[in-house]
Formats: structure tokens, sequence, C-alpha cells
């Protein structure tokens, strides 16, 4: 496809996101917390990123099954053949009327089954432990707005592409099977907000909105494992899952994540699993915990027996103590990072594969080593310090001796002066209980 338009919507979301912050700054709302909302961004653009490296292992499947195995030859746009229709009006209407109509309804039923299978995709995503393993980062922040909208798994898509197998069965053309799960996403990246309490009541009963959204992602015991849908929410009034909101939600993984590191928050489930599978006995029990249902094996979900603290007078979010410093020194590379990756991920096409790969490792080591500040972790005097030389390094082989790459050196000079200045801080982290 030559246009990724979750990549183009991007600058829009972070717009949407800066709107947000001014309205809950100027209606007295704590919707946004510096290093929950750095690590979201963070988290989102490594997911941009991997979708880019494993994209050949996810569209082939699909293309292969569509070339092959397709049982329709289902039009795409009204200029495609279409199975023979007649030159004259047929139940007086014009055969341009019967195209736009057949194309219509293709792509809503492409719609439908899209959402059908992303239903089925996400409900097993919290129901096998392998599977929630690449989704729960996007549950593992205890806020709810706009930038949780944006943190996803990076290896989510790995395990899930096989669920849309069923779509290229049935002859949906890869292209509008794209653009229909596009289009979905952007639509669930407006429903992460609390400002919007309820939209009228029929819309309510179709699409999935704010209030269903913040159900599903309640700690609260009524709602885990509720309200699956994608676009709609009527699938889960189907099968079984569907709960309103009533009390007020708590948000996050039952057992906190204590981190705003994103490699950590990406692979903590695994190792967690693979933990426990080592102390098991037998290959058989060994397997059965990477099947399991989450909260039945591994720590990370407390034991089914266990209620998970949800009064909101006393849970207590995670958070870190940051001098002011620290909070400059994170934002201003942050917006380095996140603003070059994105460019890269916009113009994937025309930047050398090598070039690309180069930026891609830069940027997920300097997410890490950002996590890592926000935590104030005694490793990132190690890691930030081989981070700037690298960072130097590849400036001046891919700018040459330019105004900017002498610009960027001048910046990780004081990156060296600030990371010295503030050296003693790391290692003595003091955690902010907010609530």
């Amino acid at each position: 496809m030559e246009h990724n338009f979750v990549i183009l919507f991007i600058p829009f979301l972070f717009l949407f996101i800066g709107l947000e912050i001014v309205f809950s700054w100027r209606r007295n709302l704590k919707l946004y917390r510096f290093s929950d909302s750095l690590n979201n961004l963070t988290a989102g653009i490594s997911n941009q990123i991997f979708i880019i490296v494993f994209h050949s292992i996810t569209i082939a499947g699909y293309l292969w099954i569509y070339l092959n195995w397709r049982i329709f030859d289902l039009p795409s746009w009204p200029t495609e053949i279409l199975w023979s229709i007649s030159s004259r009006n047929l139940l007086g209407m014009s055969p341009i009327y019967w195209s736009w109509g057949i194309i219509v309804l293709t792509w809503a039923a492409c719609l439908f089954f899209y959402e059908l299978a992303y239903y089925w995709n996400h409900r097993l995503s919290h129901e096998i432990n392998f599977l929630w393993a690449g989704h729960i980062v996007h549950h593992q922040s205890e806020e709810y707005n706009l930038s949780v909208a944006f943190r996803q798994a990076s290896f989510r898509g790995l395990f899930t592409w096989v669920f849309y197998l069923p779509l290229s069965v049935l002859g949906f053309p890869p292209v509008m099977m794209g653009l229909v799960g596009q289009f979905s996403l952007i639509y669930q990246f407006l429903i992460h907000t609390r400002w919007i309490k309820k939209f009228p009541y029929w819309f309510e009963r179709i699409f999935n909105t704010p209030s269903h959204h913040r159900v599903h992602h309640g700690r609260n015991p009524k709602y885990i494992n509720k309200n699956y849908g994608g676009t709609f929410i009527f699938f889960d009034k189907w099968f079984g899952t569907f709960e309103p909101e009533a009390e007020e939600v708590v948000y996050g993984i039952t057992t906190q994540l204590k981190s705003f590191n994103p490699l950590w928050a990406n692979f903590h489930y695994w190792w967690e699993m693979i933990d426990l599978a080592k102390k098991t006995y037998g290959w058989k029990n060994r397997m059965k915990v990477f099947v399991a249902i989450p909260g039945r094996e591994p720590t990370t979900f407390v034991d089914p027996g266990k209620k998970p603290e949800t009064d909101l007078i006393t849970f207590k979010k995670y958070d870190v103590i940051l001098p002011k410093g620290v909070m400059v020194y994170s934002t201003f590379w942050s917006f380095l990072i996140l603003t070059g990756s994105y460019l890269a991920l916009a113009n994937v096409t025309e930047i050398p594969t090598v070039v690309l790969q180069t930026i891609f490792f830069i940027s997920i080591l300097s997410f890490v080593s950002i996590g890592g500040i926000c935590d104030l972790r005694r490793w990132v005097l190690y890691l930030e310090p081989i981070r700037l030389l690298y960072f130097d390094y590849i400036t001046f082989q891919f700018f040459g001796t330019s105004v900017f790459s002498f610009s960027i050196f001048g910046f990780s000079l004081l990156s060296w002066v600030w990371l010295l200045f503030y050296r003693d801080f790391f290692g003595d982290r003091k955690e902010k209980l907010t609530f």
C-alpha cells in the first residue's frame, strides 16, 4: 500500500493530545503524568517501527492465500471489472449505480468481517497467556487519555495476523483489508479519552465509545475481560462480554508494572512465563503455561481468588519524583528522537534499508535509555554515554561535517555535563504515590 494512514494520522493524534492536555489543565483534571505519557509515546513509535520490520512476514500469509485460495473475486473500486452487469438499466438503475452499490456493500462486508475477526483476536489476547504477553503493553498505563491509545506492543502483530486470514479466503483484496484495518485503528485512537462521558443512546448501542472502552481498560473485578469490540460494540452483546460503565474505573493491570522502560514493558510477561515454565515439572505442563488463562499462572495477574486493589482512595499509581532538570533532558531527547523516528516512518519507502535500520536501532536504544532515566535507574549512567557516542557517530556518518552534525555534537556535550551533574540522583529512586 502506498500510504500508511496511521502514520499520516500521528501528527493529528499529537495535536489532539496537546488539546486534551490544555483542556485537563484548564479544568484542573489530572489526566496526564509526565513519565507515563512519555512512555506511551515511545511505546507507540516502537510499535510502528516493528510493524515495518515484520511487514513482510505479516503480509505474506494473507497475500499468498488471497492469490491462490480465494473463493470470490471481490472488487475494491468501481473501475474494476465486476461480474456481468448489463449495459442497460436494471430495475430502473443505471450500471454505474449498480457498480457503486456493489462496491459499498463489499466495503461494508469487509468492515463487518474485519471487526468480527478483531473481536476474537482481542478476546483471545486476554484469555491465552502468550497472546496476552503481546497485548499487555496497551493495558499497563494507569491513566486513560489519548496518549494511551498510542501505547501498543511491539511484537503483537507476529501472533495476531492469522485471525484475519479468513478474509483473504473470502476474497477481500489486501488493499481493502489494509485500509479497513487502518480506519478501525484510527477510530480506536479517538475513544481513549475521559472527558467525553456518553454519546447518544443509539450510538452507544452500535459503536464502541469512550465509555465502553474505559470499562475495557479497568482493573475493577467487574470490568476485567469485558468490551473487546474495536469499532462496534454489538459483538460483545452477542457473545456475552459486554459490561456498561457503572462504577468509576481504576486503570491498569492488576499487578503494577512499576517501570517506564518500553523494552521491559514488552518482555516482562514473557520473562514471567518462561521463569514459571522452568520451575514446572514435565514438558506438557511447561507448555500449558503459555496457553493458560492469564492470572492462573504467571504473577503479573493476581491469584483469581484475590481481588485487585480498586479503591480510588487507596490505590496508588506508580510514579517517580524527577528533578526538573531530568524532566527537561528527557523532554528534549524524546522530542528529537520521536521526531526523527516519525520522519523515517513517514518516508520509509525513500530511505535506504541500511539507513532505516540504523535509525530504528538508535530510536529503540534511546527509548530504553529515556525509560531508565524516568525510572532513575543506575544503569543509565552506563547506557546513556554509549547512546550519546553512537548517536554522534551516526550523525556525522549521515550528515557529514554539516551545521546540523555539529549542533547535535554540541547537545551531546551538554548532555555529558548534565549526566555528571545529576549522576547522584540515579539509583536513589523515590516513588511518588499519586491518587
